[in-house]
């Protein structure tokens, strides 16, 4: 039985992103009413673009990424930095660990998103291990591969490691 845990981004982010968008479109109202007509079109034409832009970025792109928990294994799908097909086979081991800790801390980014928190990407790590990293938090359940960590932090990471538990403990018992 399959189940599938979600990483979206903060709703405190996404709240003030469309504030900012509101009093933008508060400004071109301002500027036409103003006798200010260039001003205002030329805010709608670089807020316009960018608001699109950003809003991809912080809600549509998050709202997508998803991990699903599975007997074969576990499908990552957080388009368009991070996705994996990660078999049980592969994985060596387990464990919960911090984003903060220095053993994890980012070398290098290769294809990356961090912004208010949430993150989602491969990085390279100091240790030398490749990180594929998808989180709203700092707190991941990690999972050793021989090529590299995955590490994973659902918004509901307590039901998540309890799912990964059960089905690594299938796997060895």
């Amino acid at each position: 039985m399959a189940s599938t845990y979600t990483i979206p981004m903060n709703k405190l982010v996404l709240a003030t992103f469309l504030s900012c968008v509101g009093i933008i479109a508060a400004a071109v109202v301002w500027c036409f009413n103003s006798g200010f007509t260039w001003s205002a079109i030329c805010l709608i034409a670089v807020a316009g673009p960018l608001s699109i832009f950003y809003w991809y970025m912080l809600y549509i792109t998050p709202k997508r990424a998803a991990i699903t928990v599975a007997d074969e294994g576990i499908l990552l799908a957080a388009p368009p930095f991070a996705s994996a097909v990660i078999p049980w086979a592969a994985v060596n081991k387990t464990f919960t660990a911090n984003l903060t800790d220095p053993e994890l801390e980012i070398e290098k980014t290769k294809k990356f998103m961090r912004f208010a928190g949430y993150r989602s990407g491969v990085v390279a790590l100091k240790n030398g291990k490749e990180a594929v990293i998808v989180s709203n938090r700092t707190d991941v359940q990690c999972l050793q591969t021989d090529d590299r960590y995955y590490l994973l932090g659902p918004d509901d990471l307590p039901s998540f490691t309890e799912a990964v538990e059960a089905v690594m403990n299938k796997k060895t018992g």
